[in-house]
């Protein structure tokens, strides 16, 4: 007798049949039957698998970035929504419609300046144009020490949209002024008038510009060296610039000469002394020169006066009298002679 075969046999644990009795032959075909499952179950059980090594995967993770060394944060940018131009009576206020910079559009009529309406729409631009004058639409007068200030109220107000009593939108309230220096202060002081007086004028014209130079043998140009022999004979030349002035005519009052700078230092030498007289009185080669121009005026020293003093300055005292005086003891230029006779030169 061959024994069956089972094919498919799934692994699991065998079933218990409670035999029911029966012949004897069949209650041992069946015991050898169920012996014979058995066996065939066990040889088809696999062993217990390893544990498995894998997982799921990490969520990604991204690296942290770093700032650049010298980054800086932007600042957020507010955008102007109103602008104020301010005239000498008007004002004139320009307010986008996009009042929040939200993208939606505000209507005219909830927006007010001082109670007034805008004055212009400018569909366009989307810009409402409010201009009135500055004493009108609720403005206040504000003063301080140095402006005049128009304070301006503009007034956002929305309503409600149909029969729904929800606002989908806030009032905002925005101040506007317009400053005006103050130019004068009114008080019992007196006003200095911008232009000159005719006093200043006269002062500014009367400015004369005095100047001494040491000449060349021919009077024709200025001596460029100032170092003299004994022997030699010093050239010395005083002008008078003016400008719009009455026509004068420059003495020379005095001069002396000095080691140092100081005309009251010691030792002096006084050569030109007595408003204007020049000489020594043994001397006949130190002499004023004939005027031939009102405005210059010309003299010789010798330089043999001066041979105490090594290095000298020479200070002289000059004046301006209108060509029309007459001379005067103060008022001359004359020179002595070997015979102490003096002559005048201005007459």
């Amino acid at each position: 007798m061959r024994e069956p075969i089972y094919w498919g046999v799934e692994t699991q644990k065998p079933a218990e049949v409670e035999a029911k009795p029966a012949a004897g032959p069949e209650r041992e075909h069946s015991r050898e039957s169920a012996q014979q499952a058995g066996r065939l179950q066990a040889k088809h059980i696999q062993p217990a698998a390893e544990p498995l090594s894998w997982k799921f995967p990490e969520d990604p993770v991204d690296p942290p970035s770093k700032l650049p060394v010298n980054f800086e944060p932007r600042q957020p940018r507010t955008t102007n929504r109103a602008a104020v131009r301010c005239g000498e009576s008007r004002m004139q206020v320009e307010v986008s419609q996009d009042l929040f910079g939200l993208g939606k559009l505000i209507k005219p009529e909830e927006i007010t300046l001082g109670g007034c309406s805008a004055t212009e729409i400018d569909t366009l631009s989307h810009v409402l144009v409010f201009e009135c004058e500055l004493h009108s639409c609720g403005s206040t007068l504000m003063m301080t020490e140095n402006a005049f200030i128009y304070v301006f109220t503009l007034v956002y107000n929305p309503k409600q949209s149909g029969r729904s009593p929800i606002i989908r939108s806030q009032s905002a309230v925005i101040g506007v002024e317009c400053h005006y220096p103050r130019r004068h202060r009114v008080s019992s002081s007196l006003l200095y008038p911008a232009w000159m007086s005719y006093r200043d004028t006269e002062v500014a014209e009367e400015q004369l510009y005095f100047s001494l130079q040491l000449m060349s043998d021919d009077w024709k140009f200025e001596r460029t060296s100032s170092k003299y022999g004994i022997r030699d004979t010093v050239n010395m030349q005083v002008s008078l610039t003016q400008y719009i002035h009455t026509p004068l005519r420059v003495l020379v009052d005095s001069c002396v000469a000095t080691m140092r700078p100081d005309p009251t230092s010691e030792p002096s030498h006084a050569f030109i002394k007595n408003h204007g007289c020049l000489g020594d009185g043994d001397s006949s080669r130190s002499r004023f020169m004939p005027q031939s121009q009102p405005d210059k005026i010309q003299f010789q020293v010798e330089a043999l006066s001066f041979h105490l003093l090594k290095t000298i300055y020479i200070t002289c005292q000059l004046k301006a009298i209108p060509v029309s005086s007459a001379v005067t003891i103060e008022h001359k230029a004359c020179s002595f002679h070997k015979q102490y006779e003096s002559t005048l030169h201005e007459r």
